[in-house]
């Protein structure tokens, strides 16, 4: 399994490459959002136990990562979010498109509120729009927000007067008017966010969800108190229930951080069958300037930190990570970080000298034995 366990927000600003136009409708929504620059910093921040795994799958199914912020101005991470119109969770499906794209909806779960499955029929959605536009994802977002029908009826009406059927020319919903130059305004804030004084979140991946699968019927408020977590946290990580008492099997969505103790107690009670299971997928190394891990996970009661690290597996068969240098990394923290020599680190990446800055891709052989 390849994880990635980079800050997602730094590596979005790695893979931007939009061209963003300095119209007057942009220019709107920039100058709306940056009045209030705490108020976007907290919303990016909320993203940080979902965002990882929305950009692995972005990723994975080779979509532009800023459609990560998609969900930012949908729900502003939410995933308990409703909307007038009735659409519900990270990616704000309203009813008949989440059934079409097989979100159900019980008396017990709504699949439009949960992590996996809403990003999993977000992806199709984006994906078959854009397909049916051509490639333009300007057409695509707006369509997204006010459906294919009635971006196509304005491209109709556009083309029958002889008139520009792009995105900029079509007489379209007041807030579909609004929601591309939106996400373009924050497409360029992270692209620029230093010009603006915009801090982008400081994600770390100990705060990005796992998967617990839970084979009895356990209270949310019983799993909150065996993890420490506040119950309201929960919730909103496990949306998708919509009872207290969520009835076996289901998977359980919890932070990294708590997994680990988590999983141990409920082990003890009988209450859980399989592993921990990390919610990252297989990227290409070669694309991905991420730190990745290859590694087979298995939890054990040992911890090597207060982290209950994951130990790579294996008959000492070596991996390779590559690693983005981040600010205040130096050579020696990440040798003892990755418990390889600074002499091998730069025989490995052909450096004469142990400068290295932020921004600085490495490459790092392990040993399976290695923590990582």
């Amino acid at each position: 399994m390849t994880s990635m366990t980079q800050n997602p927000w730094k590596y979005m600003l790695s893979q931007i490459n939009v061209s963003v136009p300095e119209n007057s409708r942009v220019k709107a929504e920039r100058e709306r959002l940056l009045r209030n620059p705490q108020g976007f910093e907290n919303i990016a921040l909320r993203s940080e136990p979902y965002v990882y795994y929305i950009i692995n799958q972005l990723r994975r199914n080779d979509l532009p990562v800023e459609l990560a912020l998609v969900p930012l101005i949908e729900s502003a991470y939410d995933p308990l979010a409703t909307s007038p119109a009735q659409a519900a969770g990270l990616w704000q499906f309203v009813p008949v498109t989440a059934k079409e794209y097989g979100l159900n909806r019980s008396s017990s779960f709504d699949a439009r509120r949960d992590l996996i499955a809403s990003t999993t029929s977000a992806i199709s959605l984006l994906q078959n729009l854009n397909n049916r536009f051509n490639g333009d994802w300007l057409l695509t977002l707006a369509a997204y927000n006010a459906g294919e029908g009635r971006v196509r009826r304005a491209m109709e009406k556009n083309k029958a007067n002889g008139l520009p059927v792009n995105y900029w020319s079509l007489d379209l919903p007041k807030e579909t008017m609004h929601y591309v130059p939106k996400i373009l305004a924050i497409i360029d804030i992270v692209r620029n966010n230093q010009k603006y004084g915009i801090k982008l979140p400081d994600c770390s991946y100990e705060n990005s969800l796992v998967r617990i699968d839970i084979s009895k019927n356990i209270s949310l408020a019983k799993i909150a108190k065996y993890a420490g977590i506040p119950l309201s946290d929960l919730k909103s990580f496990n949306a998708g229930y919509v009872q207290q008492t969520v009835n076996g099997p289901f998977h359980l969505l919890v932070p990294y951080v708590y997994a680990e103790d988590l999983y141990q107690k409920l082990l003890a009670e009988n209450l859980v069958t399989t592993q921990i299971t990390e919610l990252l997928q297989d990227v290409p190394h070669t694309t991905m300037p991420f730190e990745v891990k290859s590694t087979t996970i298995q939890y054990s009661g040992i911890r090597n930190n207060s982290y209950g690290t994951p130990l790579v597996q294996g008959n000492n068969s070596k991996k390779q990570i590559t690693y983005l240098v981040k600010e205040g990394d130096n050579l020696y923290s990440i040798a003892q970080n990755y418990r390889v020599k600074i002499t091998d680190i730069l025989e490995w990446n052909k450096l004469k000298n142990p400068r290295i800055k932020e921004g600085d891709v490495l490459t790092i052989n392990l040993v399976s034995t290695n923590p990582i």
